[in-house]
């Protein structure tokens, strides 16, 4: 029995000299390493800017929480996208032309009270697909809808997020509308 608890404690005191000296090793070979990385050119190489980083990035540096985002794309998705189809159908009836559709992108800022701040079409690519009623094809010009834009910002003011990002944050929503394709 003495021998076991003088074998133990000698494995005591002698572990924590153990430990230290291999902290100190691991200590001295990240110094080495960091030296050698001095040496070169590895801080150059480093992009340490936001330059460069499009918009979606930066904010979401700035952290929005996963549930809030989620949050965010469903209430876009189940709710608004009501808004897109509302303002192709005011170009459709402008122009008396059923076929009329294509894609686009919104971008919305959205503050930290849950209101729309800000909103811009960056690409929209919405046109007549097919003539109107008595306009032979090879006559046809497909016209740009001209109304759809101006009806998204309209209505992108009128929208609320419950839960609000916790910082201003910019969701872009690229989708299609019409069903002439």
């Amino acid at each position: 029995m003495r021998t076991t608890t003088v074998i133990l404690l000698a494995a005591a005191v002698a572990v924590p000299g153990c430990a230290k000296r291999h902290l100190n090793k691991m200590d001295n070979n990240e110094d080495a390493m960091y030296a050698e990385y001095t040496k070169t050119e590895y801080d150059k190489d480093m992009v340490k800017s936001e330059e460069g980083l499009d918009e979606y990035d930066r904010t979401t540096q700035a952290s929005v929480s996963p549930k809030t985002l989620a949050s965010i794309q469903d209430t876009m998705e189940s709710v608004y996208e009501r808004d897109f189809g509302r303002c192709l159908q005011k170009d459709m009836e402008a122009y008396e032309n059923r076929w009329i559709a294509g894609t686009f992108s919104a971008e919305v800022t959205i503050a930290t009270s849950g209101k729309v701040t800000k909103v811009n079409i960056p690409t929209i690519d919405i046109k007549e697909r097919r003539p109107p009623k008595g306009v032979p094809k090879d006559k046809f010009k497909p016209r740009e809808a001209k109304l759809f834009a101006p009806c998204v910002e309209e209505s992108a003011f009128k929208w609320e997020f419950d839960p609000a990002p916790e910082v201003e944050y910019v969701y872009t929503y690229t989708g299609k509308v019409g069903e002439a394709y």
